[in-house]
């Protein structure tokens, strides 16, 4: 009875909360990347694949989410509640996965997910993270004793957001600290490879280059390299980012069109481009690794901190300084405590000490390049706030009195 209404308040207030921004962001289901997911999907529904237009094959995006677009028939609406209701589920299935701490720790965690301000304005957005941020989870809670299924949705948490390409390594480390029999997680890593390697494959053909999607080669030219020149530059990063982005393509081009000999690079497609993007890209990563180092650690403090305030200002008529400090406030001491949390729970569950920091770390480093931001922070939230009731949990032990 108790848990049954535990469960019940955690989905009221995850509900309110997710429907409440839904009714008052009147419309607003789109952001910049939106349209290229969109795209596909409507090519996918015209009967010409999936391709980027008639004739020319999708090699930027991965198939699942303008799969879910095209279920919907590309209407924004139905996939925007249905990404609230995956929310409203989420805060439910961390109290479930929680509860094993304590009724404490696990309301704690689904209350701070589903209060997530990040969390709610991006489950409005025609966006893949909701849907990774539920499919990751899936991964990170599911035993061991299903390997071929557990590898498998890691494949498929690949072709949702391709930054996922190694996190069944970080799986793979904690099953074997745990004594995992070798075997079975042999049997996983091979079954994680499967779709992605297939997948890879599929753009060799239709594309010309082996890869889960080249946007890895775009992020590391426009965002790596490019951002390790604006670090270099000491001045306002992002004027300088987009600056040195522009040199970069140019130069990048131009050696293109002098080897393919054509007019403009921007005609060839995408996959005959990526390779030329990579290798420009690495040239400049290596000549100043420091810089590197420099560029890394700003785009980890930017995923880790930055709060989109503004996200939520727009929808709200609350003085806009206010909300800002307010959610700021709430990112840096949920962060905080999921540190405390953390450290917490090494001393007793270290596996789960482990694959909560592990996969924290993967999300936010892994993205920390010239193109960091808040929204990259929205998959790994359930983890964080899990975390966080663990600190909060380990705190409220602490300062309670001692037994007579």
């Amino acid at each position: 009875m108790r848990r049954s209404l535990d469960l019940a308040l955690i989905v009221a207030v995850a509900a309110v909360a997710n429907f409440l921004y839904f009714h008052y962001s009147a419309g607003d289901y789109f952001y910049p990347d939106s349209f290229t997911y969109l795209g596909p999907a409507k090519m996918l529904l015209s009967g010409h694949g999936f391709a980027e237009r008639p004739g020319l094959p999708e090699v930027m995006r991965t198939p699942v989410y303008p799969l879910l677009l095209a279920l919907f028939g590309t209407r924004a609406a139905p996939v925007v509640v249905l990404q609230h209701l995956m929310n409203v589920a989420l805060a439910a299935a961390i109290y479930l996965f929680a509860v094993r701490r304590g009724r404490f720790v696990a309301i704690a965690a689904a209350l701070l997910f589903a209060a997530d301000p990040l969390t709610i304005h991006y489950a409005n957005k025609v966006l893949t993270e909701t849907l990774f941020t539920a499919l990751l989870f899936v991964v990170f809670v599911m035993p061991p004793r299903w390997p071929v299924v557990h590898g498998l949705l890691a494949g498929v948490l690949v072709l949702t957001r391709p930054v996922a390409i190694v996190y069944f390594v970080v799986v793979a480390v904690v099953f074997a600290l745990a004594r995992v029999p070798r075997r079975t997680i042999a049997i996983f890593v091979a079954a994680a490879l499967a779709l992605p390697l297939a997948w890879a494959w599929r753009n060799k053909i239709e594309g010309g280059d082996f890869t889960v999607s080249v946007i890895g080669a775009n992020n590391l030219l426009l965002h790596r390299a490019a951002g390790v020149l604006a670090i270099l530059d000491d001045g306002d990063f992002k004027k300088d980012l987009a600056a040195e982005q522009n040199d970069l393509l140019e130069e990048t081009h131009d050696l293109i069109e002098r080897e393919k000999h054509v007019d403009a690079a921007e005609d060839l497609p995408e996959g005959v481009r990526a390779p030329y993007y990579r290798a420009a890209a690495r040239r400049v990563i290596v000549q100043h690794p420091i810089a590197f180092a420099r560029l890394t650690l700003r785009g980890l403090l930017v995923n880790v901190f930055d709060s989109d305030w503004a996200a939520l200002a727009i929808v709200s008529r609350v003085d806009s300084r206010a909300i800002e400090r307010a959610v700021d406030a709430f990112v840096a001491i949920v962060f905080f405590l999921a540190v405390a949390g953390v450290a917490a729970l090494w001393r007793d569950d270290r596996p789960l000490a482990l694959l909560l920091a592990g996969t924290v770390a993967y999300f936010l480093v892994i993205s920390a390049g010239g193109e960091a931001e808040a929204r990259f922070r929205v998959p790994v939230v359930p983890q964080i706030a899990i975390a966080a009731a663990a600190g909060l949990g380990a705190i409220r032990r602490a300062a309670a009195p001692a037994p007579r």
